[in-house]
């Protein structure tokens, strides 16, 4: 016997819950719904008679889109786009560096805020490391975390140090500068950039305090296993690259200072 119960479907949707699976309706316009609460239960369901008032279907349930990613080379040139040099003065005047050091770096000024891009190893820009006036660091969400690099790559001697104002304090000593974001971490990626732009030797400037001297003393035994030559040196004095170059030292004082580094 032919049953007189339509199951609903895309097309004819139960007339309670407006969905199209699940519920079935009667040849007398009964409606047995799946999801709607009536005075009568019938097999998992609830039935609802067409001379009763119908209960409004349950709100649709709406998907959050799913995030794009960051992207941080757009991001990155979008923002450069608007800034001018003068903007980085500023910048320049408060952290004691030349204004080409950080132009040469890509910098750029969002917000107030300071924003120098990060790369991967096959010098893709990943990330964003931004400084804010009060000197706090952090990154645009989004950011993958990676290395700072000069967009012209001219000099033969390469510091490798800790952060993006040591980096411009490399530049402005006369070395090449590739900057760690921290005194540990993206270890590859400083391997492997070393290995892409022909880097066989390079000095290793360790931040003068516990952390930095032993992430540089890691990295130091990283690179010569990699079969990269390295000095560990470490700033005389002051805490950091850009202290020190503050307080007048120059290209000159500083290979004097490290004169005695073994290479290795």
């Amino acid at each position: 016997m032919r049953s007189e119960w339509r199951t609903v479907s895309r097309v004819h949707h139960c007339p309670v819950c407006g969905k199209g699976d699940w519920c079935g309706v009667h040849a007398d316009g009964t409606v047995r719904c799946m999801r709607v609460p009536s005075d009568h239960e019938s097999n998992g369901g609830w039935i609802h008679k067409p001379d009763r008032p119908v209960p409004p279907p349950p709100p649709p349930q709406l998907r959050r889109p799913k995030p794009t990613q960051f992207d941080a080379k757009l991001w990155w040139e979008t923002a450069r786009h608007v800034c001018r040099v003068p903007v980085l003065a500023e910048w320049a005047d408060r952290l004691g560096l030349p204004v080409d050091t950080l132009d040469w770096l890509g910098g750029c000024q969002v917000g107030g805020m300071l924003c120098v891009p990060m790369h991967d190893g096959d010098g893709n820009i990943v990330g964003i490391r931004t400084r804010y006036r009060d000197g706090a660091k952090r990154a645009i969400t989004g950011s993958r975390a990676g290395v700072f690099l000069a967009t012209v790559q001219t000099e033969p001697d390469v510091l490798i140090c800790e952060g993006p104002t040591d980096a411009c304090a490399a530049m402005a000593l006369g070395y090449e500068p590739l900057g760690r974001p921290s005194c540990t971490g993206q270890e590859d990626i400083v391997i492997q950039t070393c290995r892409r732009l022909g880097w066989q030797r390079v000095t290793l400037c360790a931040d003068a305090d516990g952390p930095g001297i032993a992430g540089g003393k890691r990295m130091a035994d990283l690179l010569r296993a990699a079969r990269i030559s390295v000095r560990l040196v470490a700033p005389i004095g002051y805490k950091d690259l850009r202290d020190w170059w503050r307080a007048g030292a120059r290209r000159d004082d500083v290979e004097a200072a490290w004169s005695q580094a073994k290479w290795a």
